[in-house]
């Protein structure tokens, strides 16, 4: 008995290979890994947001300074911000800024006798606040803060020692991460033209 042939069309073999993928799939799964991947990098590399539980301040311990003005020289994060001072009187105060318990930076009014800005630049050795010198001489400043002459007529003659007339405003910036030149001197001067205007000053 003869066996049965199995019959093919022209042009197959009895055995039929199994479909290569299409171009088309191959890409859309080249894709798929691509997406993946870069899933994975930018979960590796992302930070976690920093953010401020505290409000910015418009005033400096009763100065009252804008609040875009101080906001750059603060922390990124932080839960709590404080001011504290000794005194509110022209020429004598220190009113520090303080987040989570840590100076960041200080804004002081004194009296001084010399009238040199440089002078009183370099009161404080440990803040450098004199890269760069106003046009008029009045104010210094840099990275870490600044100083400033004002004119106070009013308080420099009710003064009981005379000699000491000169006033100055001083904002010294702690924060070791903070090198903004522009924004200490925003923030300086800001704070100099509310003393400079104030009651005590103008009468």
């Amino acid at each position: 008995m003869t066996p049965a042939r199995t019959h093919t069309d022209p042009g197959q073999s009895a055995l039929s290979p199994t479909p290569a993928p299409g171009r088309r799939g191959a890409r859309r799964q080249l894709a798929a890994v691509a997406v993946a991947a870069l899933a994975l990098v930018l979960t590796a590399c992302s930070q976690p947001e920093e953010k401020r539980s505290f409000a910015v301040p418009s005033d400096l311990c009763g100065t009252p300074v804008p609040s875009a003005v101080v906001e750059p020289v603060l922390p990124k994060s932080g839960e709590s911000l404080e001011t504290k001072t000794r005194s509110q009187e022209v020429g004598n105060t220190h009113c520090r800024v303080n987040v989570d318990g840590t100076t960041v930076f200080s804004a002081v009014s004194e009296w001084q006798a010399d009238p040199s800005v440089e002078k009183a630049a370099h009161i404080n050795p440990f803040v450098d606040v004199d890269d760069h010198t106003s046009e008029d001489g009045t104010y210094m400043w840099s990275g870490k803060g600044g100083v400033r002459r004002l004119p106070c007529p009013v308080a420099a003659k009710t003064k009981e020692h005379t000699d000491r007339n000169q006033l100055f405003v001083r904002v010294l910036i702690y924060n070791k991460e903070f090198s903004d030149a522009d924004a200490a001197k925003e923030l300086l001067l800001a704070y100099s033209k509310s003393v400079a205007g104030s009651k005590a000053c103008t009468g």
